[in-house]
């Protein structure tokens, strides 16, 4: 599976061999612009359409969207998958951080209780060496931290993590560990995969 993020697509869909598209495309766009802005999906691979029935669970919230992998022959077995996009700060299409870990945090609690789920995406939300669980409540594996400076984001993801009982998977069980994001301005970590804590040893990036 791939997620994507900023597809920039107007009723369109992304085409590779071998692979389905699950996308959310943002709905409101300038009546000028000549392409789309934002949007987020899922690329998965249609060997996995074998063994599953996938759909896509909630795309009401533009920068969210929700895919459900059910297997055929067991319909207990479930897990979630999410792919997000959260604007940077200050930008012309900066949204309410609070209002989208909010609406993020509720999806989360509407998911049937035990089942799996992860999100993947860019949150804008550089966290540095800050505790992403409450210290002395929770026990993880230490993150190992390339990009020490945060912003406000940063601490209002961070608040969401502990509020919702996920991590980050970045510096944790990793095959490699390095910057999401690099320009001539620099570099960052900024986007991230997240957990609930007891699906932490399943999952390596």
């Amino acid at each position: 599976m791939i997620g994507i993020v900023e597809t920039h697509l107007v009723n369109h869909s992304i085409c590779i061999d071998n692979y389905k598209w699950y996308g959310n495309n943002r709905k409101l766009i300038h009546t000028r612009a000549k392409t789309g802005s934002g949007g987020v999906g899922l690329l998965v691979k249609e060997e996995l359409l074998t063994t599953f029935n996938i759909d896509i669970e909630d795309e009401s919230t533009d920068g969210i969207t929700w895919i459900k992998f059910v297997e055929k022959n067991n319909d207990s077995n479930k897990f979630y998958v999410s792919v997000v996009y959260l604007p940077p700060e200050f930008s012309a299409r900066s949204t309410n951080a609070y209002e989208f870990f909010d609406t993020l945090m509720s999806q989360i609690y509407s998911i049937p209780n035990g089942c799996p789920f992860y999100i993947c995406g860019d949150f804008n939300s550089r966290i540095g060496d800050m505790e992403d669980y409450i210290l002395g409540v929770d026990n993880l594996p230490e993150r190992e931290v390339i990009d020490f400076k945060a912003n406000s984001y940063g601490e209002i993801f961070c608040e969401f993590l502990s509020n919702v009982n996920c991590c980050v998977l970045n510096g944790r069980n990793h095959i490699s560990n390095d910057y999401t994001y690099v320009s001539t301005r620099g570099s960052s970590v900024v986007d991230f995969c997240i957990t609930p804590f007891e699906n932490i040893n399943s999952l390596k990036i």
